[in-house]
């Protein structure tokens, strides 16, 4: 698709988001030559500019919520492994639970409903679950307080939830979930505009997006055990 894109000239440049370990697009949009921002991560980019969340600051967030609670056993429910910010974001999560003197966990999953919930059923049915979990998008989030409350879990008496992408989604279920915010819109028009120069001949290095924020809600508290 790019290689006809741009052979045809029907578009002038093109974002690339969810970088994957390997991926082909990179080489290839090197080797055609063809205006490209990268909004993710600079690792595995090849050199291509990049927007980038700064995943690590993100997380010491997260934990030192939840450690200051109390939590002492937390899980992540990430995404697809292949993919470089879940990656990132699992050795980040690990780091950081480490040296914070908490046992961490993370599972993969695919960012559906269908997942979130399966993978927190497995969580809190081992022998020894977790107190608090974190969840890579809104929608496993929601599905997440969906089975623990089927489990007859209290949340966040019994778990702790947040999610790693705010949205209206986080407010409007009950209780609201705690959630990291990010100004995506910014983000996209920052990269519309290096896009711009970078059609325009001009170099751009990497940018970092702005830091996000923990919207903290009624999803955490202290633990109950």
């Amino acid at each position: 698709m790019y290689r006809t894109w741009w052979a045809q000239r029907k578009v002038d440049g093109v974002f690339l988001v969810d970088l994957q370990v390997r991926d082909r697009r990179i080489p290839m949009l090197k080797d055609l030559g063809m205006p490209a921002i990268v909004v993710g991560t600079p690792r595995g980019s090849g050199g291509l500019p990049v927007i980038w969340q700064d995943d690590l600051a993100a997380t010491e967030m997260i934990v030192a919520h939840l450690a200051g609670l109390g939590h002492r056993k937390v899980a992540r429910v990430g995404g697809f492994p292949r993919y470089w910010h879940s990656r990132l974001r699992t050795d980040a999560f690990a780091e950081v639970a480490g040296k914070a003197g908490l046992h961490a966990s993370s599972v993969a999953a695919d960012y559906s409903a269908e997942h979130g919930a399966e993978a927190t059923r497995e969580l809190f049915e081992a022998a020894d679950p977790p107190t608090a979990i974190v969840y890579d998008n809104d929608v496993m989030a929601v599905a997440g307080l969906a089975a623990a409350r089927r489990a007859g879990l209290d949340v966040p008496g019994d778990l702790s939830i947040v999610a790693w992408d705010d949205s209206a989604l986080c407010e409007l279920v009950h209780p609201a979930l705690t959630a990291m915010r990010r100004d995506i819109a910014a983000v996209g028009a920052e990269a519309a505009r290096r896009l711009s120069l970078v059609i325009g001949g001009a170099e751009v290095g990497d940018i970092r997006e702005d830091l996000p924020q923990l919207m903290v809600r009624e999803s955490t508290a202290a633990p109950n055990r």
